[in-house]
């Protein structure tokens, strides 16, 4: 593939590798915000293209051996899922939740804003097992039902059809309020900037949110971009 302006963020990191991490480090939305062109991305940052591009292509060259998810099918699609994001999310979450909190404990009368981080995350953590749960509990259970009947279309039933849709719903919904929170955060955190006095508990934590941001936003682009569609097109 070769970028031009007119791509999308979400048509480069899904075709490639590595172009995520170059999409971090400049702050560029590429999961919810993923339909912007690389043109306006660009404006909106005040990088040059060219730049953006020999990056994401450097970077891109250096990855090999991985698959193209848009390659796979819907049942590895599903253990992908499960073993990249949701292991993670799983593993990661009872980590930084206390350290958040020690943080906001120790830092929070001279740094307000680990304060409003803490709150956030507390928030967040709910909204992220529970987008977890029902993707493992309804979403996937429902795609299984119907990938059982060898894509026969003409015998999926609408009890079958609404019921990956109402999850897929509440998949996008939590999303969103997964993306506008760690939009916050990053706000707040300057973009994961500790301050130059910060001990190490505290650059910890930030380094750990920075990781997870760009973990969830790998996810919902994942879900978005490949996943979803692909669910579509046999509900549809």
């Amino acid at each position: 593939m070769t970028i031009t302006k007119e791509n999308t963020v979400a048509e480069v990191v899904s075709k490639k590798l590595g172009s995520d991490h170059i999409f971090s480090k400049y702050n560029i939305d590429f999961c919810c915000g993923g339909g912007v062109t690389l043109e306006n991305a660009c404006k909106k940052i005040g990088v040059d293209f060219e730049i953006l591009k020999q990056e994401i292509d450097a970077i891109n060259n250096k990855i090999s051996g991985e698959q193209n998810l848009n390659d796979l099918d819907i049942t590895t699609l599903m253990e992908q899922a499960t073993e990249d994001f949701h292991q993670y999310i799983y593993e990661t979450l009872p980590q930084i939740m206390p350290l958040s909190a020690k943080v906001a404990e120790v830092h929070g009368s001279d740094h307000k804003e680990v304060l409003e981080i803490n709150n956030l995350m507390q928030a967040v953590e709910i909204v992220l097992v529970e987008m977890v749960k029902n993707t493992e509990t309804s979403l996937f259970p429902a795609i299984e039902s119907v990938l059982a009947l060898n894509n026969s279309t003409a015998d999926i039933s609408t009890t079958q059809i609404e019921s990956v849709k109402k999850a897929l719903n509440k998949s996008e919904i939590a999303q969103h309020l997964v993306s506008d929170t760690f939009k916050e955060i990053s706000k707040l955190s300057s973009h994961y900037a500790a301050p130059n006095e910060a001990c190490n508990s505290y650059r910890f934590l930030y380094e750990k949110l920075q990781e997870l941001d760009h973990k969830l936003q790998k996810y919902m682009h994942f879900n978005t971009h490949v996943f979803i569609p692909k669910i579509l097109k046999i509900v549809a």
